[in-house]
This record gives C-alpha cells, structure tokens and sequence, in this order.
C-alpha cells in the first residue's frame, strides 16, 4: 500500500467522520428541541440537565464551521502565496504539518464533544424512564 492511498483513505475517513458529526450535532439540538419544556405563554424552557448538551452541541457546529475556515483560508493563502513566489501550478513544495494543527485541534474536539454530548443527553433520556 502506498502512502498516498493511506493519506488517501485518511482524508476520506475525516470528511466522513465531520459529516456525521455535523449532523449528530444539528440532530442533537433538535432531540433537545423537543424535550423542552414550555409554559403556554411563549416561554421556551430547557430542563437544567439538557442545558449542557444543548451548549456543547452548539459548540460542536461552532468547531465545525472555525475547522472548515480555518482550512480554507490556510489552503487559499497558501496557494496564492506560493504560485505568486512560483508561478508554476506543478512545482513542488513543502508545506509544514504545523499548518494544519489548529484544523486537527478542532477536528478531534468536536468529534469529542459529540461523544461527551450524546453521553450527557442519554443519561438525561435515561432518567426519564
């Protein structure tokens, strides 16, 4: 196997793992949504032990969308930089892996946080039986 189809398999297997997480994420605010709990006169309330998943759900697309951004803005800079130093878009380059430690950091906690916030509103289910 060669390195570049295990990279390959690697990149594969984090756009997935950030596709689910997102949509756990949105699927987690909404289960919430549901559960709350309202008076009749237009006050949305949360049971307290549902206010922890909510905020980290919200935390988990907020990770999400910095992630994709930060990427973009990396990926983009670079490029215009290094084709503006090079004007060859087949030269090759090295680029640190320090670059992408922030898009990893937010990769790897919001797939925590999932885990974490899923453990939490369970736990809240759970109870209710």
């Amino acid at each position: 196997m060669k390195i570049s189809e295990i990279r390959g398999a690697y990149y594969e297997a984090t756009g997935k793992v950030s596709d689910i997480v997102r949509q756990l994420g949105l699927a987690g605010i909404g289960v919430i949504w549901i559960l709350r709990s309202g008076t009749g006169n237009g006050v949305i309330k949360f049971p307290p032990s549902l206010i922890c998943p909510l905020g980290l759900f919200v935390l988990i697309l907020a990770s999400d969308l910095l992630q994709y951004t930060y990427k973009s803005l990396l990926w983009g800079m670079l490029n215009w930089f290094l084709w503006r130093k090079h004007h060859d878009d087949e030269k090759d380059v090295v680029v640190s892996g320090k670059w992408n430690l922030p898009a990893l950091v937010l990769f790897w906690l919001k797939t925590a946080l999932t885990l974490i916030a899923y453990v939490l509103l369970f736990r809240f289910i759970y109870r209710q039986f």
